[in-house]
């Protein structure tokens, strides 16, 4: 559920809006695992859940909010293999840098240019070192990165 809410006259708060969404049995989820965030300049709000299958398949998500139309969810299938532990939007607000606990780094984005529709076409992976925390370059070009064993190569 989401509630923002913010200061009006006389210092009281007004409510902005709230969201809520389906809610899932706790079988289906692990919320044991650190879930990672990151807000874009363009108030979408990305969200890492881990799935849990009837079957026990686990599945790495990430959620894509726009908070301007909060009841529209759009989730992604990561298939990241470990726990996603970063996320890092660009600049612009339209990529977005997925890294996990096994070195794995996929970078998302935009569809046609729709924040319902995402793609990943690009990643490196720094096999088994966990990645911590990314950051774009101020132009967004180039991503470099470093693990607990010193810098690496970028994508």
């Amino acid at each position: 559920m989401c509630d923002l809410r913010r200061p009006a006259a006389g210092g009281m708060m007004d409510l902005a809006y709230v969201c809520e969404w389906e809610k899932w049995s706790k079988s289906t989820h692990c919320p044991s695992v650190p879930l990672a965030c990151a807000w874009s300049c363009r108030n979408l709000i990305a969200f890492t859940m881990d799935l849990r299958s009837d079957d026990q398949d686990l599945t790495r998500m990430i959620h894509i909010l726009d908070t301007e139309h909060p009841w529209d969810l759009h989730s992604i299938p990561s298939e990241h293999r470990e726990a996603i532990t970063c996320l890092e939007w660009d600049q612009s607000g339209s990529r977005l840098l997925s890294a996990d606990a096994d070195g794995q780094i996929k970078c998302w984005s935009m569809a046609d240019h729709l924040a319902n529709s995402w793609e990943s076409s690009v990643g490196s992976l720094v096999e088994g070192d966990p990645i911590v925390a990314l950051s774009w370059l101020h132009n967004g070009v180039k991503l470099a990165f470093s693990g607990p064993h010193g810098p690496r190569r970028g994508l």
